[in-house]
């Protein structure tokens, strides 16, 4: 549902066209509904429990570290704003978003960016997003909901791992 309304409302509708760390952040859903293949693929087989369980946490530590440094990105491309509008000085104020890549590097080299271009293919600027709601930023958006996708994984694996313990 993240990565469709990330498409849908974000790139379609308000025509928001996604950086470079936003596509990885689009990555890493992909991740955990990947990883939910491979366990459902045979649910009572313990090596890929574990596979799959890694690779979940692995897509959302990743998700949650990159949605921090898209709200980095965003507070510091908008700490300019608030300079200027201040009256402050446009040299010291050191802001400004940062230079994203048009080339996003994946792991194991995988060139979602050319296979999925519409989805993985960078095309936007860092950090300029103007899009808030209830006052949060969609950075912070994704840094709550990579955090209950960690509650609702630990809560799984932590079942995961007492029932493999008790049996």
């Amino acid at each position: 549902m993240l990565i469709l309304s990330a498409m849908g409302y974000f790139q379609w509708f308000l025509e928001m066209d996604p950086c470079e760390i936003c596509v990885y952040i689009r990555f890493s859903p992909f991740c955990i509904l990947f990883a939910g293949v491979i366990i459902a693929g045979n649910p009572s087989n313990n090596v890929l429990k574990v596979c799959g369980m890694a690779l979940a946490w692995y897509g959302v530590l990743q998700g949650l570290m990159w949605s921090f440094d898209l709200n980095a990105l965003h507070d510091s491309s908008h700490a300019l704003d608030d300079v200027m509008a201040s009256g402050g000085d446009l040299f010291a104020a050191g802001g400004g978003g940062s230079a994203c890549s048009t080339e996003p590097t994946f792991p194991l080299g995988l060139p979602l960016h050319q296979w999925f271009p519409y989805e993985f293919q960078p095309s936007g600027i860092c950090g300029e997003d103007d899009w808030s709601l209830l006052g949060l930023n969609m950075a912070q958006y994704c840094i709550i909901a990579y955090s209950v996708f960690a509650i609702g994984l630990g809560a799984a694996t932590f079942g995961w791992v007492r029932r493999f313990i008790a049996k």
